[in-house]
């Protein structure tokens, strides 16, 4: 494969009011290499920070110990906020996921208890990630899969594709952060696509009808990025 690679932007996120304990539980997500996360331990400190930077995602303490959460959401929201346009996840802390989800659509986006497993809260965190318009496209990839014991070769096909990543139908439950050398043909273009992607979630089994990973891009090789997306537009008829 081509070693000229592209590189996505970083998303950036920002932790609010979560403990140590619960903040560990998500690192196996949080530490990937596209994200730069930030954690503050109180909702009114991290409001200054919130006005000035644009996070991509905020995960919220619900209730915050300090303040407010309906104030708190007001704030990010707000015109002058920098984030208003951010994803938001609450992180219910007492059980009330009621209360919590009464903020869906008012400032929240999705609210998951903290009982639920490390799994299910990366799975949160992974979709509001995907901000990227997808499109159902099932495509043939050729992956090369690198862990521990080696690398392994696989064919596997695509649910959907979208400017960051792809689901792949997959009854391997690759370990989240193993990363895939790429590569897959897109109809009418002659040069296959290439680069490398980074497993960032596991479907839940019972809740969604694929089984198989979720990977995000990290890098394409030489034109491919602009190829993919073009394709991207073509399909979902804005190109």
């Amino acid at each position: 494969m081509d070693k000229s690679r592209s590189k996505p932007p970083v998303s950036k996120i920002l932790v609010v009011g979560v403990d140590a304990e619960t903040f560990a539980k998500l690192k196996p997500i949080l530490g990937r290499s596209s994200l730069e996360v930030d954690r503050f331990p109180r909702g009114r400190a991290s409001l200054e920070l919130t006005a000035a930077v644009p996070f991509d995602l905020l995960v919220v303490r619900s209730p915050l110990e300090d303040m407010e959460l309906k104030e708190y959401l007001d704030a990010v929201r707000s015109p002058l906020s920098a984030s208003r346009r951010g994803s938001l996840l609450l992180l219910v802390a007492d059980g009330d996921v009621a209360t919590a989800e009464s903020y869906l659509g008012r400032g929240a986006n999705r609210a998951v208890p903290l009982e639920q497993s490390a799994e299910a809260l990366e799975s949160a965190i992974s979709q509001l990630l995907e901000v990227a318009p997808r499109i159902g496209a099932r495509i043939f990839a050729s992956l090369e899969i690198q862990l521990a014991e080696g690398k392994s070769l696989a064919m596997c096909q695509t649910e959907n594709l979208s400017a960051t990543g792809m689901l792949i139908r997959t009854n391997v439950g690759y370990p989240l952060g193993t990363r895939l050398d790429f590569e897959f043909a897109l109809p009418m273009d002659p040069k296959p696509v290439s680069g490398e992607a980074e497993v960032v979630r596991h479907t839940l089994v019972g809740r969604e009808a694929v089984t198989g990973v979720g990977a995000r891009f990290v890098s394409f090789s030489g034109d491919g990025r602009a190829r993919f997306e073009r394709y991207l537009k073509q399909q979902a008829g804005t190109g």
